[in-house]
């Protein structure tokens, strides 16, 4: 027993530090605060660490018998270890493909576009500057309706199968050109307060760490596949200054 308790727990304790070195990685970069919530990352991440992470330093307990010869044993841990690995680096891929990648204003809200939501060969279309997708967080971008007939009626087609306007390529813009859009159609926060006054604690940090006063804030609606949460923006340049976890469209 003591020989199994030992292997395992250098097991387990080498799975922790890979494990605390990818969630660095995956909630620092990739799903920067409060994307892991937003975007699902936190609930990525805690399937891969229950299944790999654990899993690994259980099947070492299980095969390091006292009685096992040592080459035995060395050969059972790098199977063993080769999997997890395995295991660990699809995880990893998968969290990747679906880390958020930009915040897109379209119209009246702003939306959520993951990695996955993008096909690779339509980025070509994109403006130049968007033609690659970050891996340093998500950046803000908008998407405007096409004003080609053709792409209209495309768009439509799209749309009815379910590719939100921001998953098209073609209708990224730099977000600048669309800032005063943002702000109009934006709502000033005391509405939103109104509606979820345990937020107010929250709305006053964003507000103060952003140098504004929190009547000057607005807000829109935040749409992610799994959540919708609301995106407060600041004048004079209806910047994202922080989110709120409450829903936006009131």
């Amino acid at each position: 027993m003591t020989r199994r308790l030992l292997a395992a727990g250098i097991h387990l304790s080498l799975s922790a530090c890979v494990a605390a070195a990818a969630a660095g990685v995956v909630f620092l970069i990739w799903y920067p605060p409060p994307f892991g919530a937003i975007a699902g990352g936190l609930g990525l991440f805690l399937i891969l660490v229950s299944v790999d992470v654990v899993l690994g330093p259980t099947l070492t307990a299980v095969v390091a018998s006292p009685g096992k010869p040592f080459r035995e044993l060395r050969r059972d841990l790098a199977v063993i270890v080769a999997i997890q690995l395995a295991a660990f680096a699809y995880g990893i891929s998968s969290i990747a493909i679906a880390r958020p990648v930009y915040v897109s204003f379209e119209i009246d809200r702003f939306r959520v576009v993951t990695a996955a939501d993008i096909e690779t060969q339509a980025l070509a279309d994109a403006p130049a500057a968007l033609r690659s997708l970050p891996w340093l967080g998500p950046k803000e971008i908008a998407a405007v309706k096409p004003t080609d007939p053709a792409e209209q009626e495309r768009s439509i087609e799209l749309g009815l199968a379910g590719f939100d306007l921001s998953m098209d390529p073609r209708n990224w813009r730099d977000y600048a050109t669309q800032r005063d859009a943002a702000w109009k159609k934006a709502r000033p926060i005391d509405a939103l307060m109104a509606k979820y006054p345990q937020q107010a604690a929250a709305a006053r940090n964003i507000a103060a760490h952003a140098g504004q006063e929190l009547n000057t804030l607005r807000f829109l609606p935040l749409m992610a596949r799994r959540a919708i949460w609301s995106a407060v923006i600041a004048p004079p340049d209806a910047r994202i200054v922080g989110y709120l976890p409450v829903d936006g469209f009131i």
